[in-house]
């Protein structure tokens, strides 16, 4: 298998020199924000590269970054990894519809969920043109809206977490939450339970589903339900056979309500927690079941997104009333868990963070795509999911196998 596989790659060994990983962090005081960069192998910083909505989101595919403007500028600022102080386009998503998530599917189409619709909007991610809507009222609960929040993409499937939460009852969860199932060759919704009346989702065993990581065929969902009861947890979310594994961890296992998460292994990763008297800290899991210690040296402040890269552990501490200078993202070392570097100011304090240049088949986390990550390459190739020796790391297209197309893309940062 080795030598097949080194025989394919042989015609993509001449590449391009790399432009370097970068962190792209979004920065919010709550009344503007602004874009800044974080060399992630020096730490250098370029801070406040344009301003931005105070409530943004930054999204990354190929070499565009997203910048989401979500209630009060709905709209998309479309960037290019090579220069990211001058926008390539700027779109609306209607007055008012407060956009939160894109998924990207192709250079010419995305879906975009709007908070304040019933429907998801499908755009040329390019140009912002629209390609048309899906309807998503049956989903709503008695106020008329879903609530359609986080977005994800998985073998011609786009899959819609619906929060379903009552505004006249101060955004309280209604009975239940759902993942909605879409297929992205028709945009038609997939009822997934022909037996009960109406188009069925995927019913959720917690509700309001918060903070979402994907690994190849998995869902990871942290699930707040309602802030301050402990009545959520970590979901997982089959995405393969459109069915809930159930909740693998409970708040009141985890100490508190949940927030962002992000995985290092199919299996383990950090997540954000909120005790009752509202200070944050993170904290390692595993999904059999096992949570960690408490991360060291950080602040206890507002942790609005984390995020894995490699071997380090990235973490958005915006610092508190008492100690502000404590703000900026701090890196840890997920092998030993101590913070390594930080707080790398970004100008205002960081609410979000999203990387570009991404050596997504430096498996081994050296920094280069080279031999040995191609061994490890080699002993994936082959394996699906459930079977002995899948690890989602390697299906870079992600279908629940890893194949032919995996090949592709790992030949293409070959080099690297």
């Amino acid at each position: 298998m080795h030598r097949f596989i080194l025989t394919m790659l042989l015609p993509f060994i001449a590449v391009s020199p790399s432009l370097g990983q970068r962190a792209i962090v979004a920065t919010t005081d709550f009344s503007t924000g602004s874009i800044s960069v974080v060399d992630t192998e020096t730490q250098a910083t370029s801070n406040d590269l344009f301003l931005i909505h105070g409530d943004a989101k930054v999204r990354t595919h190929g070499d565009r970054v997203y910048v989401i403007n979500r209630l009060g500028q709905d709209n998309i600022i479309v960037l290019s990894k090579d220069d990211l102080a001058t926008p390539i386009t700027q779109y609306s998503t209607g007055s008012g519809s407060n956009p939160h998530e894109i998924a990207v599917q192709s250079d010419d189409k995305a879906y975009v969920t709007l908070y304040e619709r019933d429907y998801l909007l499908i755009i040329n991610p390019a140009t912002g043109d629209s390609l048309g809507s899906i309807k998503l009222t049956e989903f709503a609960d008695a106020d008329g809206l879903p609530e359609a929040s986080q977005l994800v993409l998985f073998d011609d499937h786009l899959f819609v977490a619906i929060q379903r939460l009552n505004r006249d009852a101060f955004f309280a969860p209604a009975d239940y939450s759902l993942v909605a199932v879409i297929d992205t060759s028709t945009d038609s919704l997939v009822d997934i339970d022909s037996d009960k009346e109406g188009t069925q989702g995927i019913q959720l065993s917690t509700a309001q589903p918060f903070g979402h990581t994907q690994r190849g065929p998995k869902w990871i969902l942290a699930c707040v339900a309602s802030f301050g009861a402990q009545d959520g947890g970590i979901e997982v979310v089959d995405l393969s056979t459109f069915q809930t594994e159930g909740l693998m961890l409970s708040e009141t296992e985890l100490g508190g309500d949940v927030g962002p998460l992000t995985m290092w292994s199919d299996n383990e990763g950090y997540i954000v927690m909120t005790d009752e008297n509202f200070a944050n800290s993170v904290r390692p899991f595993s999904l059999d079941g096992t949570v960690g210690d408490v991360l060291p040296d950080h602040s206890g402040g507002y942790t609005p997104a984390i995020s894995v890269l490699g071997s380090n552990l990235y973490v958005l501490d915006r610092g508190t009333f008492s100690d502000p200078s404590s703000a900026g993202v701090k890196i840890y070392d997920r092998s030993s868990n101590t913070l390594t570097a930080g707080p790398i100011s970004t100008g205002l304090p960081p609410s979000d963070i999203a990387f570009v240049g991404v050596r997504r088949a430096d498996f081994d986390g050296d920094n280069d795509v080279d031999f040995d990550d191609f061994l490890r390459f080699s002993e994936a190739f082959g394996k699906t999911t459930g079977s002995n020796g899948y690890d989602s790391s390697f299906d870079l297209n992600p279908n629940g196998a890893v194949d032919f197309n995996d090949f592709l893309l790992f030949a293409e940062g070959f080099g690297n």
